[in-house]
């Protein structure tokens, strides 16, 4: 939020629950639809589109790494480039903009794995690859990651002393399919769309 705040012109629209976001002044929140990730990512673009938007960069709330500076020049490439990625070092993205519909684009991708940036670049050859390639949050392992950081190491530091929350089984929660530590990826729990 702080980024897009300190982006001139850009408006933050928050898709998903934002209750307890302090947003800044002329931010815009609307109620996330789908259940899949790709279905969600989808619907946000064309929500937010819907509000008159032509450029939309969106990105999740996993990436604590990513500034003004990133924003800025994913909507820079947006002048040239009709999609533009922010790539991150497991294969995945950590932002994805872009300029008019998505059409096929996002649908089909195989969301959660390392092959998400490879898959995306197969459908848009002429999009945009961020230079920088940013770590996001997919698992605890990768907490690790940004305990250097003085702002995030306590949060992190007892994030990590708690345990992991079971996931509920039994009627109406089936287990989740199986997939392999290398190639698993969460979704962003908020997705962030910056217009």
């Amino acid at each position: 939020m702080a980024a897009a705040a300190a982006l001139p012109g850009a408006v933050l629209v928050v898709v998903g629950d934002a209750s307890a976001l302090r947003l800044p002044m002329g931010s815009r929140v609307l109620p996330q639809r789908g259940v899949a990730f790709g279905e969600r990512l989808e619907n946000a673009f064309a929500d937010v589109r819907s509000l008159g938007y032509a450029e939309i960069v969106a990105v999740g709330a996993d990436s604590p790494g990513m500034d003004s500076g990133h924003l800025a020049e994913a909507f820079a490439a947006l002048g040239s480039r009709d999609a533009v990625f922010g790539p991150a070092p497991d294969g995945g993205i950590y932002l994805i903009g872009l300029r008019g519909e998505a059409g096929p684009l996002l649908h089909g991708v195989s969301w959660r794995t390392r092959r998400v940036l490879a898959q995306l670049l197969d459908r848009r050859p002429d999009a945009a690859v961020l230079a920088s390639a940013l770590p996001d949050i997919d698992g605890r392992a990768d907490l690790r990651l940004f305990q250097t950081d003085p702002a995030l190491a306590a949060l992190i530091s007892r994030l990590l002393l708690r345990p992991p929350a079971p996931l509920p089984l039994g009627p109406g929660h089936p287990r989740p399919p199986l997939a392999s530590a290398a190639d698993s990826r969460g979704p962003p729990a908020v997705s962030i769309p910056l217009v």
